[in-house]
């Protein structure tokens, strides 16, 4: 087991980035009691739109994944 090198990927880790992003959207929301939130943009399609980022981004790690 002491042989064993571990392989350390660097770089960018999006769902990390997705999920930072959200979490700041988020505390600013509440940090301000939702005053400041555009009214064009209504809370349903930022939540409907992270799930596809997220899902998009689980089947492309999964797919790249596979190929290696």
């Amino acid at each position: 087991m002491a042989d064993q090198e571990i392989d350390s990927r660097g770089g960018f880790d999006v769902i990390a980035f997705v999920f930072g992003i959200g979490a700041l959207l988020a505390a600013g929301f509440v940090l301000t009691g939702g005053d400041y939130w555009p009214d064009f943009l209504d809370l349903r399609w930022v939540v409907a739109g992270g799930a596809i980022v997220i899902g998009l981004g689980l089947l492309a790690g999964s797919v790249l994944r596979q190929r290696r």
